[in-house]
């Protein structure tokens, strides 16, 4: 296996994280690599905020900062990964996740599949880095199948 120095992982908001940061975990090995997680609050949603704060620019987003953050937080501590680097960043996930590829230089990225198939605009060649994309299933694609087998033993 591949030893990495510098892991970057993108988590969804979507609550597919776990298995993400599970895969990441993998790929440390007992290693001393850094680990950088990232989790992108997309601006571009068309929700509006009302109230006085629809007059101010991100308002909406700097609101929910520090309760992703807090969420963020605890799921790495659950994961022991409560030593990793861990960023809230707003602004359109393409842009924002290329940039920090760019910027940080990681050797792997850890990516949900479904969500990877993006353009990234990532660096080429020596310094491309290598990405783990994994599929992992939604929250509620797991609720309906922990419901589907339930009903299948009752039956």
């Amino acid at each position: 296996m591949k030893t990495y120095r510098r892991i970057l992982v993108t988590l969804p908001t979507d609550g597919r994280a776990e298995t993400l940061l599970h895969r990441a975990a993998e790929q440390l090995a007992g290693s001393r690599a850094q680990l950088l997680v990232l989790q992108v609050l997309d601006t571009r949603s068309g929700i509006e905020p009302d109230g006085p704060a629809a007059n101010l620019p991100r308002e909406h987003m700097a609101r929910r900062l520090p309760a992703a953050k807090q969420r963020l937080d605890l799921l790495l501590a659950r994961h022991d990964l409560a030593w990793a680097e861990a960023r809230i960043v707003c602004g359109e996930p393409n842009t924002v996740i290329g940039q920090c590829v760019r910027d940080w230089r990681p050797d792997l990225v850890v990516a949900c599949a479904s969500l990877w198939s993006r353009d990234y605009s990532l660096p080429s060649g020596r310094d491309s880095p290598d990405v783990l994309s994994v599929k992992c299933h939604g929250l509620f694609s797991r609720l309906g199948e922990a419901l589907g087998h339930a009903a299948q033993g009752h039956a």
